[in-house]
């Protein structure tokens, strides 16, 4: 049986992290807790259990769980007694002891103090609503019906913020088969993921703001069943594998690394609604298949990169899009129509690139007809902005400080705009079609059906194709 997924509570958790927090170094959640079945669309930031009964073990039919017999063995950590196997609630709590004290055994430095909680055989102390073996979460697994029975067990490791220091997390994580979720945000562990894969109920990886370098980790690529991924403030480095962007992760932050290279075709693939690769060094184009993620993704970040190439028109085929930050790179071109058909984007940030031409009034007038609220296009070579494009600089909802518009304050120096528009070197095509019916009715040269974004695509394909000797508008 499948853990169950995160409900409509758990999506307004991840916005708030994508809007919020996602490129600060502190935690993502307060503590976050696996839930097994229907529980779980609470949420992970507030548990749902309460204590059961006088706070013994039970099945999942309700009736008291097998007095534990001299079947359950423990393996030796080497790091003092081991209490009887009768003290603890059952033998799935028995065998993790050793292996929480074995990992006690390796941390260098507490600066909370939490391991002086993890004494005595209350591993599960927490779902009673005590205070021993901080950072564990314990729940019920899913059961085998033959058994009609499940043992209360370690279900999620939550060590946000601890400050923890340890060189390595293999023969720790991996060693709880019943784990759904692991969150480590803020701590100072180093070395390789662990190998996951055999965990049949893991869901949530978070390793963030530690200590972690070297190559994307190979062995997170294989978790197909992962809702959340977070590598996020890290020293990684090295290109990003193509299957990374085909997890079916909801959220998936990479960003604030040294990754490097191009971004694989393979993001248009990714299933995730909140998508940052930001504060790393990606070069190359912004993938035109990302108009392939126009059923699921809503909020992507590739601020401060090295990413060049054309702004693609596809991304105003990517219907539900509400944040699009591409700002700090060296993308070039004009602002594609298709931009003006984002009528749920809130934010639009292309500011520090070598974007020119006119400001496309469509794209201003977003903020009347759609959700746009911060238009963000300083520090770019534009000459001109439209009516509506005033009225939004009138309004501070648009900013185009530091371009070459004439009369405008705080622009470029005429001679640097003469000398961007007398270079012939970098230019894109101008596509004049709109791919969507704006209010009122009229658009540039025709429109392109928005409902088949692979048709609307390949539509510019052949287009540009025809002009690709074209310069700046």
């Amino acid at each position: 049986m499948a853990v169950a997924r995160h409900g409509v509570a758990a999506v307004l958790v991840l916005a708030a992290v994508a809007v919020h927090g996602v490129l600060c170094g502190g935690s993502s959640s307060s503590h976050a807790h696996a839930e097994f079945g229907a529980g779980a669309a609470l949420g992970r930031n507030a548990p749902s259990w309460r204590p059961r009964g006088n706070g013994t073990d039970t099945g999942a039919a309700g009736a008291p769980a097998p007095a534990p017999t001299s079947g359950y063995v423990q393996a030796g950590c080497g790091c003092g007694p081991t209490p009887p196997a009768w003290r603890f609630k059952n033998g799935k709590l028995a065998a993790l002891y050793p292996v929480i004290q074995a990992f006690k055994k390796t941390i260098t430095c507490d600066p909370m103090g939490v391991t002086a909680t993890w004494e005595g055989t209350e591993l599960c102390d927490s779902f009673f609503n005590g205070t021993r073996y901080l950072g564990f979460y314990c729940d019920y697994p899913p059961y085998a019906p033959a058994d009609n029975i499940s043992y209360l067990t370690v279900a999620s490791i939550d060590f946000n913020g601890f400050g923890l220091c340890a060189p390595s997390l293999a023969g720790f994580v991996d060693q709880f088969p019943d784990l759904a979720l692991f969150h480590a945000n803020s701590n100072n562990f180093s070395g390789d993921v662990p190998d996951l894969t055999h965990l049949p109920y893991f869901y949530e990886l978070d390793l963030s703001n530690n200590n972690f370098s070297g190559s994307f980790p190979e062995t997170v690529v294989p978790l197909g069943n992962l809702t959340f991924l977070d590598l996020r403030f890290n020293r990684y480095a090295g290109t990003v594998p193509p299957p990374v962007f085909a997890l079916t992760a909801e959220a998936l932050f990479l960003n604030n690394n040294g990754f490097s290279g191009r971004i694989p075709d393979t993001f248009g693939s990714t299933g995730a609604q909140y998508l940052v690769v930001a504060n790393n060094e990606f070069t190359g184009p912004i993938p035109r298949s990302i108009y392939n993620t126009s059923a699921t993704l809503s909020e992507v970040l590739f601020l401060n990169n090295r990413l060049s190439g054309c702004l693609p028109y596809e991304v105003g085929l990517v219907e539900g899009l509400a944040v699009f930050d591409a700002g700090g790179n060296e993308i070039a071109g004009p602002i594609p129509l298709s931009f003006g058909c984002l009528r749920d984007v809130e934010e639009l940030n292309l500011a520090g690139n070598q974007l020119y031409g006119q400001v496309p009034d469509v794209v201003c007038l977003l903020a009347r007809t759609g959700k746009l609220a911060n238009l963000s296009l300083s520090d770019n070579f534009f000459h001109s902005v439209g009516h509506h494009c005033m009225e939004l600089v009138r309004s501070r909802v648009l900013d185009v400080r530091r371009n070459c518009i004439l009369g405008f304050p705080d622009q470029r120096p005429p001679i640097e705009c003469a000398a961007f528009y007398a270079d012939p070197t970098k230019h894109c095509p101008f596509i004049p079609h709109i791919p969507c019916d704006l209010p009122g009715g009229h658009g540039h040269g025709g429109y392109i059906k928005p409902h088949d974004a692979a048709a609307a695509a390949a539509a510019v394909t052949g287009h540009q194709a025809r002009h690709q000797g074209g310069g700046r508008d």
